[in-house]
C-alpha cells in the first residue's frame, strides 16, 4: 500500500513538473544595443583674432590605435558609414557655408550600437587638407629589452625599422558616443593651422619645411536625441545630431 502511495505522489509530482515547465515562459534571449545614427559637421573658424588668442598644445590622442575608420569597420561591429544618404544637417552646411565667419571643413554620417560607456569604440576622424608629414622621432638601433653587455659583438644588436613619416591632417582624432543613462559623446580631436607666425604654444614643423600650431580639444557632452548639439572652440566647431534608428 505505502510503496503504490508513494509511486502515484511520484507520479504526480513528474507530472505537475512537466506542466510547470510548459507554463513558464523561455529564457528571453539577448536583447540587442540600440542603433544611432551620428551627423557630424566640422567647421574652422576664420577669425584672425581668435588664431592670437588660442594657446596652442599638442596632445597624444587616447585610445587612438583602437579606433575604427569608418568604411573599414568590420560588420560584426556594426558600424557602417553612411555619407552616401541624406543627410539631415544639410541646411545647417549650406548656412554655414554661406556664414563668412565659417569655413565648413568636412561632414561625417554613421550608424553605430550604443554602447556602454566601458565597451564603447571610438571612431577614427580625418578631415581637412593634408598639412605635410611629421618628421619621425629618432629611434634606437636595437630594442631595449635586447640591450647587449657592453663586451658582446654590436652585430648581437636587433635593428629597428625606422619610424615611417606619418601623414598630418586638419582635424585628426576619434569620436565616441556612448549609452548608459542618457547619451554621451566623447571627441579627442587635434586642430591644426598652418602658419609661418609666432603663436603661442605649440609649433609642429614638418619634412617639407611647413609648420604649423597644434591644440588638442578634448570634450565630454550629455547629447539629447534628435537635437543639433553645437561643442565650441576657439578655432573649430563641431555640430552633431544623434538619431535613434528604429
Amino acid at each position: 500500500m505505502l510503496h503504490r502511495l508513494t509511486r502515484n505522489l511520484s507520479r504526480h509530482c513528474l507530472l505537475a513538473a512537466l506542466c510547470l515547465a510548459v507554463v513558464l515562459p523561455a529564457p528571453a534571449p539577448a536583447q540587442e544595443p540600440r542603433m544611432f545614427r551620428v551627423e557630424m559637421v566640422l567647421v574652422r573658424h576664420t577669425d584672425r583674432q581668435a588664431l592670437h588668442s588660442e594657446v596652442w598644445q599638442s596632445a597624444s590622442v587616447p585610445r587612438i590605435e583602437e579606433a575604427l575608420v569608418l568604411g573599414e569597420a568590420p560588420p560584426e561591429s556594426r558600424f557602417r558609414d553612411a555619407s552616401g544618404t541624406p543627410f539631415g544637417l544639410r541646411d545647417v552646411v549650406t548656412r554655414l557655408e554661406q556664414a563668412p565667419l565659417y569655413e565648413v571643413i568636412a561632414s561625417f554620417a554613421w550608424e553605430q550600437p550604443g554602447l556602454a560607456p566601458e565597451a564603447a569604440i571610438p571612431v577614427r576622424i580625418l578631415a581637412g587638407p593634408l598639412l605635410g608629414r611629421k618628421v619621425p622621432e629618432e629611434t634606437p638601433g636595437f630594442t631595449p629589452w635586447q640591450i647587449a653587455p657592453v663586451m658582446s659583438p654590436i652585430m648581437d644588436r636587433a635593428p629597428v625599422e625606422p619610424e615611417a613619416p606619418k601623414p598630418l591632417y586638419e582635424v585628426d582624432g576619434t569620436v565616441t558616443l556612448s549609452l548608459a543613462r542618457f547619451l554621451h559623446l566623447q571627441t579627442d580631436l587635434l586642430y591644426r593651422r598652418a602658419t609661418q607666425e609666432t603663436l603661442p604654444g605649440d609649433h609642429v614643423w614638418t619634412l617639407e619645411g611647413g609648420q604649423f600650431a597644434e591644440s588638442y580639444i578634448s570634450e565630454r557632452r550629455r547629447m539629447r536625441s534628435r537635437e543639433v548639439h553645437y561643442l565650441d572652440h576657439p578655432m573649430m566647431g563641431i555640430i552633431v545630431e544623434i538619431t535613434p534608428i528604429e
